[in-house]
């Protein structure tokens, strides 16, 4: 059912329409069926005219007459127990509407008939302020009492049940938005009873729209309700009754979609109205200029694809897909005469909705004996995705994705002009299909124009809430990465003492993606946030959120090898947990809760086996939370499984994407993660200020490897060792104070978070994080500029700090905690190997497919292999000759080919290995302190034929593994000559020919030329 909001807002856009095509006349008919039924609801009959003044300027009696098919004599319409003369003026001009009733005023009261009371309709708003200025106006200067009646008060009315037969018919609204009557606490209505019975001694046969719209209540009540049901029948021989009799087709149309629309929904088939649907689309073409109409043709073809998936209908597929492309087509060509804006926007919305249809496979029915369930309405699809009983959706195909974004596109461009456009249906429909649509290049486009719409009308908690119904649709979709980008992307400003509760639980729904992504301190700066918002609430009832936060904070600590601190956290959220919640540890009914009594007993169980002089440590710690007796309960239910050895749990938080166990105690701290292929491996002394400082990088770095997660951002597989040191001042570390020992050690200063500046303290973090990455890519400095420029534009910075920053969040282990942890002499578990990380989240794997640089590199690299094939055989001249002619290198290179070589791959190893036994010969010295000119004299020698003194090297010499060394050394030389950049000073040879391999097609491109070896017998 549509909301009295979305319908008020449904019946201002057709008012709205009335503007545009000068329908004064419709708005003047609206006006006086308006003020019968509610300003001469309670009237007696008096004596004296009713005079309707106005822009059409008609007299009191022709006027009435014309206006409402009754010809009822214009004396009877009064207003109280007393003689007074009422006068109805109406205006749909968009002008300065106060000067325009001051003027109407003195033209009414002039004309020396005594007028007691001007009832005033029209179109624009009109301030309260405003309001009482003309009221007063009209009391001092004529003497009259005024009313007025604005859009905003008109459509109020309208949306009534007993008046919206008004709307039905003069501003061509689908009957299927009618509101219910007011909801009665009886099984059997009053009003039902009592319409009932004046149905049924109906002497004449009813033929109007009006009783239409007064039948469709007990109509729609009865098919709906069960204990109504045996009313039903009765009801729909009176609906065919007013079918036959209707004084229109226009009327005969709206009751054919009643009788279908009850029959499939009152008994479950709809066969018994076939017929009424067929009439109804037979009549369609006629009445499709009908915007309502349109709107209930489109409803009704929705039940009739759900009657036909249920076997309920006589109506084959092939019908019901040409009564589809019937509606398409007619909303096709009324597009095509450029209509007035606010028809264009419903139309737009209407070609949205129908492209936007499943496309039912023709094997998709039923098996014997299910039944598939009626159409839901779109709050119930919300609901059921938040809750997590929505199925999934991935393998719906829709009937056309780029038309229907195409004309939503169009629509949310066009808002502006329509402001009236009720946009919540269609916005309904496009967060419906979310997962569907999301790949489209419009879809950001469309999906923030509907947002703001939204906004605009519902405020901003109703934006929130569409960001949320998106997030978990994607997340129940198991699309993280979509599900946190669309919550990151919304517009957050819920920090209102009414929307607060949305806010948590966004925070805390982007904590348990990133946990879910394996980010932990991601996931507990988010987690840390939202207990902080929740402490500061007012509400009491939102304080459970904040031993949740800590709860699942502790969580994040553990899976990040923190074990002491997680066990230190997990304590507050219980404190937290006893002060706030009324059942504090029932674990059976808190997940979350649950999950951590759960991790504290892994990480208890792994103390006893192999570090078991922490185990006093941790139980002093859990002890002052009461926590012990229940954990100890759990200990005992495991305690006859196997323990592991401390290789093997070291093996297993590896293969879970876990830091180390215990990796937070000991003089220095260290941490563990792995993303992209990158792994990351940080360590800093145990204490607090470096540890804060630490976490806030490795927080920022998670969050931003989460951005770059939808971005092809060229990462080579790598390890990053990092030592961070919070030895900085006023955000002046960073980027700038980077350092690389010749081990490979990178060595980061930053600035501790107290008296720094917030914002210089948060572009040094992020800007050290963008160091890191930038030497881990192979893009050119100005795709990866570009690449930064899009995460930055896509709100890195509001990502990566929410509330407060990190260090302020964070801070709850006290000095003389971390003192104790810095002094222990344990090791983390498995300390004696090096971690090898797998992140197990399919979103934060290292790309295979091709990468999106090649398609504008391939003429280079097509062009470079041709340039090999025509230079190096001159270049080594007698060497390959030689090579060729010997058994045993011939073998070495069939060996190399059947392992994907290429011709041009043993030509550039081939070419290496000479050019530098050539250097050498001629007196080049091959260092890292050749100057540039040496260089270039290298670079020149390599595409120089050779001279008739260049020695013929061995052939022994040209082995697999030198061959081999050689092509990664070429590999890595010539990223360059392809539009890739290496930007750290040292990498990995076998990790660029790696992604090259993967991403570049380097073991697949080639060029015609001859071939270098005769193919074997």
């Amino acid at each position: 059912m549509t909301s009295p909001t979305e319908l008020e807002r449904s019946i201002r856009f057709g008012l709205g329409t009335l503007t545009e095509t000068n329908s004064h006349h419709d708005f003047e008919t609206i006006s006086l069926g308006l003020a019968r039924k509610r300003i001469a609801t309670n009237l007696m009959p008096a004596t004296g005219p009713v005079a309707a003044g106005g822009d059409q300027g008609r007299d009191a009696e022709s006027y009435w007459t014309n206006l409402t098919n009754e010809g009822a004599p214009s004396s009877l319409f009064v207003v109280g127990a007393t003689d007074e003369n009422v006068v109805l003026a109406c205006t749909t001009q968009q002008a300065d509407i106060p000067s325009k009733i001051r003027a109407d005023l003195q033209s009414i009261c002039s004309r020396g008939e005594p007028v007691d009371r001007v009832v005033y309709f029209t179109l624009t708003p009109v301030p309260v302020g405003k309001r009482h200025e003309l009221q007063e106006h009209a009391r001092a200067n004529h003497s009259v009492a005024l009313d007025i009646w604005d859009a905003l008060a008109i459509s109020r009315e309208l949306a009534e049940h007993d008046l919206y037969y008004l709307a039905v018919d003069y501003l061509h609204l689908p009957a299927e938005l009618a509101p219910e009557r007011p909801v009665s606490l009886t099984s059997r209505p009053e009003w039902y009873e009592n319409d009932l019975a004046r149905w049924r001694a109906k002497a004449l046969p009813a033929s109007t729209l009006g009783e239409l719209v007064d039948l469709r209540d007990g109509l729609r009540l009865a098919s709906n309700d069960a204990s109504l049901a045996r009313d039903l029948p009765e009801w729909l021989r009176m609906a065919e009754a007013l079918r036959e009799n209707a004084a229109t087709d226009e009327i005969a149309v709206r009751v054919q979609f009643e009788i279908a629309w009850a029959t499939m929904r009152g008994t479950e088939t709809l066969r018994p109205a076939d017929e009424h649907v067929r009439a109804f689309f037979s009549l369609v073409p006629e009445s499709l200029d009908d915007p309502g109409i349109l709107r209930d043709a489109t409803m009704l073809l929705d039940l009739g694809y759900a009657a036909m998936l249920r076997q309920v209908t006589g109506i084959p597929r092939a019908e019901l897909e040409t009564w589809h492309e019937t509606l398409v087509d007619k909303i096709d060509s009324q597009l095509a005469e450029d209509p007035y804006p606010n028809t264009r926007a419903l139309l737009l919305s209407l070609e949205a909705y129908l492209a936007l249809h499943q496309k039912y496979p023709s094997d998709l029915l039923p098996q014997k004996g299910e039944v598939l369930s009626l159409p839901e309405t779109a709050a119930a699809v919300r609901n059921r995705v938040r809750t997590g009983g929505l199925p999934s959706i991935a393998g719906i195909e829709l009937v056309d994705v780029d038309k229907g974004m195409n004309a939503l596109r169009t629509l949310v461009d066009a808002l502006e002009d329509t402001p009236l456009f009720p946009v919540g249906d269609t916005a309904d429909i496009f967060g419906l299909y979310t997962t569907k649509l999301a790949d489209h290049p419009s879809y950001e486009h469309v999906r923030d124009g509907l947002d703001a719409a939204v906004e605009r009308i519902e405020g901003e908690a109703a934006r929130g809430n569409r960001a949320l119904d998106r997030a978990f649709q994607f997340n129940s979709e198991g699309r993280l990465l979509d599900a946190l980008h669309e919550i990151h992307t919304a517009k957050i400003n819920w920090w209102h003492g009414d929307t607060l509760d949305g806010a948590i639980n966004m925070l805390l729904l982007v904590a348990k993606i990133y946990y879910q992504l394996n980010l932990p301190l991601a996931a507990k700066q988010y987690a840390l946030a939202a207990s902080v918002v929740a402490r500061g609430a007012s509400d009491p009832a939102l304080k459970h959120y904040v031993a949740e936060g800590f709860l699942i904070a502790a969580t994040c600590d553990h899976h990040a090898g923190q074990s002491v601190t997680a066990t230190h956290t997990f304590c507050l959220g219980v404190l937290a947990q006893r002060a706030y919640v009324e059942n504090p540890m029932d674990s059976d009914s808190d997940s979350t809760l649950l999950n951590m009594l759960q991790d504290q007993c892994h990480i208890l169980r792994a103390a006893h086996t192999v570090r078991p002089t922490l185990v006093p440590l941790l139980e002093s710690i859990l002890e002052p939370a009461g926590v012990m007796p229940s954990i100890t309960a759990m200990l005992e239910a495991v305690s006859e499984l196997p323990t592991s050895t401390e290789n093997e749990i070291a093996e297993i938080t590896d293969k879970s994407g876990m830091g180390r166990l215990f990796s937070d105690v000991g003089a220095h701290r260290n941490y563990s993660w792995s993303a992209l292929g990158l792994t990351w491996s940080v360590r800093c002394a145990n204490e607090r200020v470096a540890v804060l400082t630490t976490e806030r990088f490795i927080a920022a770095a998670q969050v931003v490897l989460a951005d770059f997660a939808r971005h092809d951002a060229h990462f080579i597989r790598g390890t990053l060792e990092i030592e961070i040191r919070a030895d900085a001042t006023n955000g002046q570390g960073g980027v700038n104070s980077v350092e690389r020992s010749s081990g490979g050690v990178w060595r980061l200063h930053l600035t501790p978070a107290a008296g720094c500046d917030l914002d210089a303290l948060h572009l040094e973090t992020i800007g050290a994080v963008m160091h890191f990455l930038v030497t881990q890519s192979l893009l050119s400095q100005q795709d990866f500029s570009d690449l930064m420029e899009t995460t930055f534009a896509g709100g890195l910075m509001h990502k990566s700090t929410i509330v407060r920053p990190y260090d302020e969040l964070a801070d709850f282990i006290t000095t003389e905690q971390l003192q104790v942890m810095s002094a222990r002499p344990e090791l983390c578990i498995g300390w004696s190997s090096t971690p090898s990380l797998i992140n197990p989240s399919p979103d934060l794997q290292p790309r295979k497919s091709l990468a999106s640089t090649y398609k504008k590199n391939r003429a280079q690299i097509l062009e470079n292999i041709a340039y090999r094939y025509e230079t190096i055989p001159s270049v080594i001249g007698p060497t390959l000759a030689s090579l060729l002619q010997n058994a045993q290198f011939t073998s070495t290179a069939r060996v190399l080919k059947s392992e994907g070589w290429l011709d041009w791959h043993l030509l550039i190893a081939i070419v290496n290995i000479v050019i530098n036994r050539r250097a050498v010969s001629r007196g080049m010295a091959l260092t890292r302190q050749m100057t540039d000119t040496q260089r270039q004299a290298f670079i020149d020698l390599a595409h120089t034929p050779a001279l008739a003194t260049d020695p013929v090297l061995p052939p022994e010499i040209f082995d697999e593994d030198e061959l081999r060394f050689h092509l990664a050394s070429a590999a890595a030389s010539g990223v360059a000559s392809i539009g890739l950049t290496i930007h750290a000073g040292s990498v990995p040879t076998d990790a660029i020919l790696e992604f090259l391999g993967e991403r570049y097609r380097y073991w697949n491109d080639d060029t015609p030329h001859d071939p270098l070896l005769d193919e074997p017998a």
